[in-house]
């Protein structure tokens, strides 16, 4: 059965509207292609994982989970802005927002991100009210 030319425009027309719903994904280059993969960091509690893939990070921890998008301002001065979002599907702490810095340095990466009600970090360290501070290294394929 042929396809009359009006169904075939609104065919091609429906695929080019449904490949620019992509156009709000951000592309995936400089630092944000840099952190793509899995990543591990350690801390008192264990060991965690750390997935990017494209703007959207999976943390698993020993007794969490996390899924989140991530948007990265690398033009900010002295440090890199990095914003989280958790999703409303992930496990852990649906809806939260928290603004950080990150240093990326190769295969390791440093993230500081506020606590609730906290503003951005301006350090790598952890202070229990006010922020969380990580090294990451890259996990080995």
């Amino acid at each position: 059965m042929r396809k009359s030319p009006i169904v075939v425009v609104l065919l091609i027309a429906g695929a080019a509207l449904g490949a620019s719903s992509f156009a709000d994904e951000p592309k995936v280059e400089g630092d944000l292609k840099s952190l793509q993969g899995e990543w591990v960091s350690k801390d008192s509690q264990g060991e965690s994982f750390w997935t990017f893939k494209g703007n959207h990070l999976s943390i698993k921890t020993p007794d969490r989970a996390y899924e989140m998008t991530i948007t990265l301002d690398p033009k900010q001065t002295p440090e890199k802005h990095i914003d989280f979002e958790v999703l409303d599907d992930s496990p852990n702490a649906k809806g939260t927002k928290a603004a950080g810095i990150y240093k990326l340095d190769g295969e390791e990466v440093k993230i500081a991100f506020a606590g609730p009600d906290a503003e951005r970090p301006t350090e790598y360290k952890t202070d229990p009210v006010n922020s969380f501070a990580f090294e990451l290294k890259k996990k080995k394929k």
